[in-house]
């Protein structure tokens, strides 16, 4: 498969992820109980920090850009839910 149609798909579905995420925070930010969204936000940011150990330990292009970006998204998750944690 093509790095750049890889990196470009991995985009929009990140794009995608992280507009999920950010729905969720604000179902989470109107709810009374907001333990299920903190667990949910947790368990995503805590599974693409996993994938993103994997990807930078491949180090071959394009898996550490993929690495990168995962890590970026799964920081973005965990700070979300810190968010809603700390409401």
């Amino acid at each position: 498969m093509n790095p750049t149609f890889m990196l470009i798909g991995l985009g929009v579905v990140l794009l995608a992820h992280y507009l999920s995420q950010k729905a969720l925070l604000a179902k989470g930010w109107k709810a009374t109980d907001t333990k299920p969204y903190i667990k949910r936000l947790n368990m995503n940011g805590g599974v693409l920090l996993v994938l993103a150990i994997v990807a930078l330990a491949m180090a071959e292009f394009p898996y550490g850009l993929i690495g990168i970006l995962l890590f970026i998204e799964g920081a973005v998750g965990l700070a979300f839910a810190k968010k809603l944690r700390n409401k």
